[in-house]
């Protein structure tokens, strides 16, 4: 990656839409050579093609057309990295855009790394971090709401509202600086802790109450991870078939037919769901089914919620009232009862155990499936999801402020005790530059090659 110091002084090139056939592919170039490819590539002259328009154009190399394209010239700085750049939306498939960038990178540019892109426009200034983050997880956001929390994040809605802190922590430390360096002039008023220390308490209010929305922001990108556990035969698989509308997972009267976690994305009201099937939970002497209950154990130890399932048409097994009881301890487990359209045995274990009534569903007839995934979005989000706060979505976010508003706490209590003025401006400090970390300024390479690394080629 390039480093902070450094503006990119060279052309990088790729192909910025996935692979495979489609109707077009998209190859971008950016760099300060963008321009001289117009007239070796294109053939045209460069001050005759309007910018920010489409242009009609063959491109050219190995002394013959190579592809028709429409061509867009975005010269800087208004252009996604801040750069001279130049588009080509040539042929979708292998080899149109292939020969496409081949013939960039034969005129001069190179092949971009990952995220690159960017990488250059948040170093020209054009993102910081959160919103250059923001613009990889639109690309990966699974449904419509966790789509809207990211682009409100990449439209700068929460680095706004963290300068707008870094502002509001600089004007207090100018006040407690002023008090350290004139204290002996005569208008200079006493010290009085009063006001630097409401203003702080009201920062602190703000950062904890944008720390809550991690819990439910962070699904928004990372998924709410659901496990179906239960006895073999409670019709775990087909609840997965039901709730996805398709059939993913084997359905048996067998018992033990599942032996490994299937996994699955579903949009629960608008919450992206990673949902696991597992294998039924019973003592067994298969060495592949018992390797197939470690693993519902193990998947129902990473989820942010467990739901047990049951058939509502028998009663519980002894060896479920035990399961049950285990799960119902950890607070983080949902009993559902399936099976209900073959009728339904009384299910007042399972109430008492988790302390409310079961939800009652039918994967065969689709009965409480939505009331299902309503529960799921609820879990996920409870009051909180787009049109709320803009939340934290990633553990970086999280960290960032937790730590700023650590060194605030401090500052508080040292202003309300002994009152040395030097060690609360000294924690001011501190919190300020957490939140610049937050937004990217100053940021070490070892941190955007984390960052952008992550991207995909040709963003």
């Amino acid at each position: 990656m390039v480093p902070m110091a450094e503006q990119p002084q060279d052309t990088i090139a790729a192909i910025a839409t996935p692979p495979g056939e489609g109707g077009i592919a998209v190859v971008r170039v950016s760099g300060p050579a963008a321009r001289d490819l117009i007239t070796s590539l294109l053939h045209l002259d460069p001050s005759k093609l309007k910018p920010r328009s489409v242009r009609l154009a063959h491109v050219h190399g190995r002394g013959r057309v190579l592809d028709e394209v429409l061509a867009v010239w975005m010269p800087a700085p208004r252009s996604y990295t801040r750069e001279d750049v130049l588009e080509f939306q040539c042929h979708g498939g292998h080899a149109a855009a292939r020969m496409v960038l081949d013939a960039t990178l034969a005129a001069g540019a190179r092949l971009a790394e990952p995220g690159e892109f960017t990488l250059r426009a948040f170093l020209n200034g054009r993102l910081d971090l959160v919103q250059a983050e923001a613009v990889a997880d639109v690309i990966a956001a699974r449904t419509g709401a966790a789509l809207a929390v990211h682009e409100e994040l990449l439209a700068g809605r929460l680095s706004r509202v963290v300068t707008g802190w870094q502002q509001r922590l600089g004007n207090t430390l100018a006040f407690l600086e002023a008090h350290l360096d004139f204290a002996d002039e005569d208008d200079v008023d006493t010290f009085a802790p009063a006001a630097p220390v409401e203003e702080l308490r009201a920062l602190l209010g703000e950062m904890g109450e944008r720390l809550d929305t991690f819990a439910w922001g962070r699904t928004s990108r990372d998924g709410f991870r659901v496990a179906l556990v239960g006895a073999p035969n409670t019709g775990k698989s087909s609840l997965l078939n039901a709730v996805l509308r398709e059939d993913r997972a084997i359905v048996s009267a067998e018992p033990g037919t599942t032996r490994d976690a299937i996994d699955a994305w579903v949009n629960a009201d608008g919450v992206p769901v990673h949902l696991t099937d597992t294998a039924g939970l019973r003592a067994s002497g298969n060495a592949v089914e018992e390797e197939g209950v470690s693993r519902a154990r193990a998947a129902a130890g990473r989820a942010d919620l467990v739901v047990f399932v049951t058939d509502g048409s028998r009663p519980l097994h002894p060896e479920e009232c035990a399961e049950a009881r285990s799960l119902a301890a950890g607070g983080r487990t949902l009993a559902v009862v399936n099976k209900v359209d073959l009728g339904r045995v009384p299910a007042t274990t399972l109430a008492g155990l988790f302390g409310a009534p079961p939800l009652e569903v039918s994967a065969r007839t689709g009965a409480g499936l939505l009331e299902l995934l309503h529960t799921w979005r609820e879990r996920a989000w409870g009051g909180g999801g787009p049109g709320t706060a803009v939340p934290l979505t990633r553990e970086r976010h999280q960290q960032a402020i937790a730590q700023a508003a650590g060194a605030v706490s401090r500052a508080i209590g040292i202003l309300e005790g002994d009152g040395y003025l030097e060690v609360a401006a000294s924690e001011l400090h501190a919190a300020r530059r957490h939140l610049a970390e937050l937004l990217g300024w100053g940021s070490p390479e070892d941190v955007l090659d984390a960052v952008f690394g992550a991207f995909c080629v040709g963003k």
